[in-house]
């Protein structure tokens, strides 16, 4: 996929970004007894600051290397997440329904002239869609 600089946020953004999660893991890791884990994160973390506040054109290799993982992580991402969907969706249904036997679309039956559905006209008292606001 092409990404044009349009499409990318721009690189101050990106640069404070990652400059906060830095700082946020450097916290954690502090918080966890590692310095030299925090440390070094705490010093991305004023590296990216610096670079987005003065030379923001240089992170434009990162900020766009970092687009296309996302974009790489949204094709392998979404096919899973649908599938499951589907799976723990409508995989249930269609069983019940062959439990049950149930033939909602009367695919099962080819006497019929006809697959609309008629219904008693006073079903309830109504006539059909003439006023309906």
């Amino acid at each position: 996929m092409r990404l044009k600089q349009e499409n990318l946020p721009s690189n101050k953004k990106f640069g404070y970004f990652f400059s906060a999660i830095f700082l946020l893991g450097a916290i954690f890791f502090f918080y966890q007894d590692e310095l030299i884990t925090g440390l070094v994160l705490c010093l991305l973390s004023f590296i990216f600051t610096l670079l987005s506040a003065f030379k923001d054109h240089l992170l434009l290799p990162l900020n766009k290397l970092w687009m296309r993982f996302g974009v790489l992580l949204g094709k392998i991402i979404s096919p899973i997440i649908l599938a499951i969907l589907f799976f723990v969706m409508f995989t249930p249904i269609a069983i019940g329904m062959r439990l049950f036997q149930r033939d909602e679309l009367r695919l099962k039956s080819s006497n019929y002239d006809s697959f609309w559905k008629f219904r008693d006209k006073d079903i309830h008292n109504q006539s059909p869609f003439t006023q309906q606001f």
